[in-house]
């Protein structure tokens, strides 16, 4: 291709786009001049549609593409390129997870009477435009201080006055004396003008041509016209409506109606926009929330004859992927995924369901193939920003229409939430079983006040003994959960329900004020006492006040704090500045601190080394292990180390003499476990431990 100087292109252009293009019309070939911003999979030479679609697919914002595609055609480029000098389209891109506000500008180069060259310059103009820099004025969008501006296209000057002097108490106006002027001005100032009043008849650019070419442009388009004319014409009302039009106008110019069709025509645009703001997650692009709910509805409704399915996408630790790439990167893997829903979920109603989940509605009636969806996963993984993210898949297969939408959503997200932390599964069903369990833990949560009231919680106590002696020297404090109707419901049901809720910071404080009554009786009856640990979970922990509630509770029952420990899951116990404090103001109130559960998973050593505990209980996952060479040895080593930090030892889940005669061996300094004893009532406690 023949070479074009800068200064030439510059001369067309400007110097501030950031991509160039030539584009040669005898080959039809479009080169890269200036290029600071590479097409993906762009080559030095490429056919000019082949690189316009593209362009379109990878960069431009989904609603804008059928315009662009039509408008930027290689026969509609030159065509257009033949009558004029050069023109601008604008329209919305998307990258770097956000939506951009970009132009293009065509010119020409022409070689005699023939065009020879196109030149086309990209450029993003990000101004001003986006929701979030928007006042509500009056209940409806302007931009932040500035009056609405009309836009008059209008050759005769005596209407275009009269018009003026109609409007200019509560508009601004921009006056164009032609079709061809009012294109210009438009594309400079479309995101302030608020409606444009156009005029039919005109020279060198009429009306039909102005929104003609005003059509061709997304954004352009999207300012409303009201046709002002002198005729009555109604071929020439239905052309205009036909070509984009919402309105008309004839002469001459009564002002109440001019200033009523105008009000009724721009709170309506308005009232478009706010919704479209309110309807649309603003990073993703998919519906919100609420917006989904309305629509999903109707989407039901509609396809009556047929099945419907929910599809949640679920990001499996995303906190993660924030905390270790950032967050825009973070921005970039949701917005990578939504993407990617759309692709796969062509017919769905979709929405950005929470934070880091993706919801979709579908209809079929063909059962879901797992094996296609599981492959569709690995291709979203290994095409991901990131490597090695999660992706949980919960479906609700033939939902039941009948029900409310949120509740029709809740079944796929339980279904997700079954396999939150399976390593192995990727894809869960929703089943009745799921929705038993939720339907007893929604009791449950609603029976808790009651429960707390009527004493239904019964504390247990599981003794501790000395291993030497094998007297007991200590208890736990257990939870038990007995209904009136005498039925018992296991802790294992209710109490990781009550820590994802946080009632179970009530329920901690519960448990430790009857152990501290049951201290106090033995105290003032001169009975004597062992102590007797009581658990704090994680949230009672981070529970701002619990150091002042547990000592006010010790100082109300007039005991000794050393009677009433406090055990902390190791989980609970991972070392942050957080723990260290709370740790600490427990210590110097004078509780004594156990770490429970050592060896269940963390075993954070930076805790023991950090943390005031003077007792460590070893987790019967890793006594289990003790009839393993290994195992034995990793138990003797976490002995020595408890010992060598100055802490008791204390070894949970005990079962058998065998395990109970290695502990001895291994110098373990007390056992808790069913060898001994199972968590006993109170009375059966006192008796066991006569006294």
């Amino acid at each position: 291709m023949k070479e074009i100087s800068s200064s030439r292109i510059y001369e067309i252009l400007g110097d501030e786009f950031k991509n160039i293009y030539i584009v040669d019309c005898a080959s039809q070939c479009v080169y890269a001049f200036k290029e600071s911003l590479k097409l993906p999979g762009f080559s030095q030479s490429m056919k000019y549609n082949d690189a316009m679609n593209q362009y379109i697919d990878d960069r431009v914002y989904e609603s804008n593409r059928d315009m662009l595609r039509m408008a930027l055609s290689f026969h509609s480029l030159y065509t257009r390129l033949e009558k004029t000098e050069q023109f601008n389209i604008h329209y919305q891109s998307k990258s770097d997870s956000e939506v951009h506000f970009m132009y293009t500008h065509f010119g020409r180069i022409m070689d005699g009477n023939r065009l020879d060259k196109i030149i086309i310059g990209f450029a993003n103009e990000d101004l001003d435009i986006r929701r979030n820099n928007l006042d509500m004025v009056n209940n409806t969008i302007v931009p932040s201080g500035l009056r609405r501006k009309v836009l008059i296209v209008e050759d005769n000057e005596i209407n275009r006055e009269i018009l003026k002097e109609t409007l200019k108490d509560d508009y601004d106006i921009l006056e164009a004396i032609n079709g061809e002027e009012g294109l210009k001005i438009l594309s400079q100032n479309y995101k302030d003008i608020s409606i444009i009043l156009l005029d039919v008849v005109m020279p060198v650019c009429d009306g039909f041509e102005f929104l003609n070419r005003q059509k061709s442009d997304s954004l352009l388009a999207s300012v409303p016209v009201i046709v002002t004319t002198g005729n009555n014409s109604q071929e020439d009302e239905l052309k205009c409506l036909g070509l984009g039009a919402v309105d008309f106008i004839t002469k001459p110019y009564n002002a109440r109606i001019v200033k009523s069709r105008i009000d009724s025509v721009i709170k309506l645009r308005e009232s478009s926009m706010t919704l479209a703001a309110i309807e649309r997650d603003e990073l993703t692009g998919l519906y919100t929330r609420q917006a989904f709910y309305h629509h999903a509805r109707t989407f039901i409704d509609f396809i009556s004859n047929k099945n419907c399915h929910v599809v949640v996408l679920d990001v499996a630790d995303f906190k993660l992927i924030n905390g270790t790439y950032g967050t825009k990167k973070g921005n970039d893997v949701l917005v990578y995924l939504a993407n990617a829903f759309r692709y796969y979920g062509k017919n769905g109603l979709l929405t950005r369901y929470e934070g880091d989940q993706l919801l979709g509605l579908f209809h079929s009636d063909e059962h879901i193939d797992v094996e296609k969806i599981e492959k569709n996963l690995y291709k979203i993984v290994e095409d991901a920003p990131i490597p090695n993210i999660r992706i949980k898949v919960g479906i609700y297969e033939n939902v039941d229409k009948n029900l409310q939408i949120p509740i029709i959503c809740d079944r796929a997200l339980m279904a997700v939430k079954s396999i939150s932390k399976d390593f192995k599964t990727n894809v869960a069903f929703f089943t009745k079983e799921m929705n038993q369990k939720q339907l007893a833990q929604r009791q449950m949560e609603n029976e808790f006040k009651s429960a707390i009231l009527n004493k239904e919680f019964k504390v247990y106590y599981q003794p501790k003994y000395d291993v030497k002696t094998e007297q007991i020297v200590g208890a736990e404090a257990l939870v038990r959960w007995q209904k009136q109707d005498g039925e018992i419901i296991s802790p294992g049901k209710f109490i990781p329900l009550f820590e994802r809720d946080g009632l179970v910071v009530q329920l901690d404080t519960y448990v430790f004020e009857n152990v501290c009554q049951f201290q106090h009786y033995r105290i003032q009856n001169n009975l004597p006492i062992v102590p007797i640990s009581v658990n704090l979970s994680r949230a009672s922990i981070h529970f701002s006040h619990v150091v002042a509630k547990y000592v006010e509770i010790v100082e109300q029952n007039e005991i000794p704090f050393d009677c009433v420990p406090l055990e902390l899951t190791e989980s609970a116990a991972l070392y942050s500045q957080q723990i260290a404090t709370i740790t600490e103001q427990l210590v110097k109130a004078g509780f004594i601190l156990h770490m429970d559960d050592f060896g269940s998973g963390y075993s954070s050593l930076t805790s023991l080394n950090e943390l005031k505990f003077s007792t460590v209980k070893l987790d019967k996952s890793l006594i289990d292990y003790i009839n393993q060479n290994r195992g034995k040895k990793i138990i003797q080593q976490a002995i020595d180390l408890g010992h060598g930090l100055d802490m008791k030892v204390v070894a949970e889940g005990v079962e058998t003499k065998y395990q109970r005669d290695c502990l001895e061996k291994m110098r373990c300094d007390e056992i808790q476990g069913f060898y001994y004893s199972k968590p006993l009532k109170e009375e059966d406690f006192i008796s066991l431990a006569s006294y």
